[in-house]
């Protein structure tokens, strides 16, 4: 159940909602932003309020004598880049790099935008993807969130499709949910391929939704069985006292685990390329993800006997533009495959830090390396560079692709006889 906070001395909303404000009357704008304000003030939030200069002086005007000492101006034409054309890529840059610090403190803030940009073409398609695009970026963060627009100077045809970005809308005088809002946060593109590519598209995607059926058939027949195999080894380790026999177990569990963890990987793997949610961009903390891929790789590695050392040099509070599901894959990918062709009694390395603004991951092995040829075709979708191992051949094609839409880069370097190692840089939100 979300926390209630209040929007002004009377109204209260849910904690992080985000809120379409169409306003007809600039004396009535100056108004709600500053009851905005002092809302946040007694409740003891922080404020990023981005307007003009001449707006912002008459609001600060409006609140006389109080403290403004949490309330952080941001020009609006810097924010949004005025002086070239409206990019919703590099907008949203603008603000992950205003909360961050906020985030690292562990602040709770509001955030008022007053979105202006200079006419240009398909301004109200780059406008409708921006607020979708924000609305998923800073959703896990819990900020409340107003984004402001001159309701003389934005058609009703893009209020309408805002409406689907926006929890509430907001007029000078009333306040409502948007019967639109998609709870789910669903992106629908305004600009769509053309119709052969399209139909290339639904072609691709309709085999991977076959597979996913398929797979997710299989999956319920493994995984019943799978967890009748967890709980006896878990309830029989627990009453066994001879160690060799507790050894066992511990083995016959972690296989389990593994196996459910690799039905998972392959679940999620189709689901990715059967679906566009996946591809959404968010704000992430770094730490929290690594660690989760981290823990069951161990389990993994365990059961080849193959140790996974690990230097996470992170502070817990680093940020990617990412999404959570999407990065871990990345790590785990890279990961798996490293302990999949590494020998027994062998080291797997993680070290995860970050260099210049950069997030740095880097997996090694000391496997069994690749020729040049099979790097040649390291990325290239069902191609498996190793016939001997199981796999669908589609890890680092993923991989790769995951990297480059969340602006990031992949290096490798391998050799024959003396394994490989991949690393990937991912640009941290300051």
């Amino acid at each position: 159940m979300k926390t209630l906070v209040p929007l002004t001395s009377t109204l209260k909303i849910e904690q992080g909602s985000h809120i379409l404000y169409f306003y007809n009357k600039k004396d009535e704008y100056i108004e709600n932003a500053a009851s905005y304000i002092l809302a946040g003030i007694d409740q003891g939030h922080h404020i990023v309020f981005i307007d003009s200069e001449d707006r912002f002086a008459k609001i600060k005007e409006r609140l006389g004598s109080i403290d403004l000492s949490h309330v952080h101006y941001v020009n609006n034409y810097d924010f949004y880049e005025m002086y070239q054309d409206f990019h919703f890529e590099r907008i949203l840059n603008n603000l992950s790099s205003i909360v961050v610090p906020y985030v690292e403190h562990e602040l709770t803030v509001r955030i008022w935008g007053h979105v202006d940009w200079m006419e240009q073409d398909n301004i109200t398609s780059k406008l409708h993807t921006y607020e979708c695009k924000c609305d998923i970026t800073i959703a896990g963060l819990g900020y409340t969130t107003v984004c402001a627009y001159d309701a003389e100077s934005v058609p009703a045809n893009i209020l309408l499709e805002m409406m689907r970005s926006h929890e509430f809308l907001m007029t000078d005088n009333n306040i409502t949910r948007s019967t639109l809002y998609k709870t789910s946060n669903e992106y629908n593109p305004t600009a769509f391929p053309s119709l052969s590519i399209q139909t290339k598209i639904d072609s691709e995607i309709d085999l991977y939704k076959q597979k996913l059926d398929f797979v997710h058939v299989v999956s319920h027949e493994v995984r019943n069985p799978l967890t009748v195999i967890k709980a006896y080894s878990k309830l029989l380790k627990e009453q066994e006292h001879d160690r060799e026999r507790v050894l066992r177990l511990q083995a016959i569990y972690d296989s389990a685990v593994v196996i459910d963890n690799e039905i998972s990987h392959i679940i999620t793997t189709e689901q990715m390329l059967s679906t566009d949610a996946f591809w959404q961009k968010n704000l992430i903390f770094v730490k929290s993800a690594v660690d989760e891929v981290v823990e069951i790789m161990k389990i993994k590695g365990q059961t080849q006997n193959i140790k996974l050392a690990t230097f996470i040099l992170l502070s817990g509070k680093e940020m990617v533009l990412s999404n959570f599901m999407g990065f871990k894959m990345i790590v785990s990918n890279l990961l798996s495959n490293a302990i999949k062709y590494s020998e027994e009694g062998s080291i797997v390395t993680l070290e995860v830090f970050q260099k210049d603004e950069q997030l740095i991951i880097v997996v090694a092995d000391n496997g069994v390396g690749m020729t040049k040829e099979q790097l040649s075709k390291l990325y290239i979708k069902y191609e498996k560079t190793n016939q001997e191992q199981s796999g669908q051949g589609i890890g680092l094609f993923m991989v790769k692709k995951l990297v480059a839409h969340f602006d990031g880069e992949i290096e490798v370097e391998s050799e024959v006889g003396k394994g490989t190692k991949f690393q990937v840089t991912l640009p941290i939100i300051r």
